[in-house]
C-alpha cells in the first residue's frame, strides 16, 4: 500500500450543466449494454470517509479489482475479483461471474470479515451461507430472507456489486437517465435504479485534464456523483453524501 502513488488531487474544474433540457430515459438491457467497452485487467481505488468536509480521512481502504475473460460451465464469461484491504486486514473479497454475451450474473461468491461467506449460483438458484446450503425450508429468519430475495430475482438484472464495471458499459450521452436493473445479492429484490447524466466535466487526473461525464444517483439520505472518463469510460472518482453530512469517496489510483 505504501508503494502506491495515490492520486489525491482530483479536482473539479468547470462543469457544463445540462439542466433544463429534456431528458431521455433508457432501460438498460442486453441490447444497449456496451460490453465491448468493459476494461479488462487490474485496477485499484482509494476509498475513504470524511465525517464532514473539513474532517480528516477515516475508514481508509484500498480496493483491488481484476476483470478477466474466463469460462463458466463451458460458456464464455467475465469474472471480476475484488479484494478490499483496510488497516492491517482484509475486509472483503468477492468473485462475480457474468455471461460474456449479456453480463447477466450466474455466480457470486462473497466473504466479509466477521460476517462470513455466501455463495450464490444464479443459474441453479442455489445458495450457501458459511458452507451450509439454504433452501425453501430454512427456519432461520435472516437466512430465509436472503434466500427469498435471491430466488425472486428471475428477470434480467445486473450485479449491483459491480456498479463501477456496469458504468463502464453504459451508452452515456447528454440528457439521459439510465434505469439499471440492479440487484445486490442477498438484499431486497432487483429494482430499476435511475442514474442521470447531469453535466460534462473536466477532472484533473494524473496531471492531465480529463473530459468526463458526471453521473448522478440520488435517493433519501444518499447522493452519489460519478466522474466517468469520456474516452475510456472508467470511473475516476465518486463522491457520496450520506444524510447531508458524511462524505465517502472513491478515487482511482495510479500505480
Amino acid at each position: 500500500m505504501k508503494n502506491l502513488k495515490i492520486l489525491l488531487t482530483l479536482l473539479v474544474f468547470s462543469s457544463k450543466p445540462i439542466f433544463g433540457q429534456k431528458m431521455d430515459t433508457l432501460l438498460i438491457n442486453p441490447e444497449n449494454l456496451k460490453i465491448d467497452q468493459l476494461q479488462m485487467g487490474k485496477s485499484q481505488y482509494l476509498v475513504y470517509v470524511l465525517n464532514d468536509k473539513n474532517a480528516p480521512k477515516s475508514s481508509i481502504q484500498i480496493w483491488s479489482i481484476e476483470v478477466k475473460k474466463e469460462t463458466y460451465k463451458d460458456q464464455n464469461a467475465i469474472t471480476i475479483y475484488q479484494n478490499w484491504e483496510g488497516k492491517d486486514t482484509i475486509i472483503h473479497t468477492a468473485k462475480s461471474v457474468s455471461l460474456a454475451g449479456n453480463f447477466k450474473p450466474v455466480y457470486h461468491e462473497s466473504w466479509w470479515n466477521k460476517r462470513g461467506k455466501q455463495v450464490f449460483k444464479e443459474d441453479e438458484k442455489k445458495l450457501w451461507i458459511n458452507n451450509l446450503e439454504v433452501s425453501s425450508g430454512e427456519t432461520d429468519k435472516q437466512k430465509k430472507s436472503v434466500y427469498n430475495s435471491f430466488v425472486s430475482a428471475k428477470d434480467y438484472f445486473l450485479n449491483w456489486h459491480l456498479d463501477l464495471e456496469v458504468f463502464n458499459m453504459l451508452p452515456l450521452r447528454k440528457n439521459s437517465t439510465f434505469l439499471i436493473p440492479f440487484y445486490e445479492f442477498g438484499y431486497d429484490k432487483p429494482r430499476n435504479i435511475p442514474y442521470t447524466v447531469i453535466a460534462e466535466d473536466d477532472l484533473i487526473f494524473n496531471g492531465q485534464k480529463i473530459k468526463c461525464w458526471l453521473l448522478k444517483h440520488e435517493e433519501k439520505g444518499n447522493r452519489e456523483l460519478f466522474w466517468i472518463s469520456k474516452s475510456s469510460q472508467e470511473v475516476l472518482k465518486m463522491e457520496q453524501l450520506i444524510n447531508d453530512k458524511m462524505y465517502r469517496y472513491k478515487l482511482k489510483l495510479i500505480h
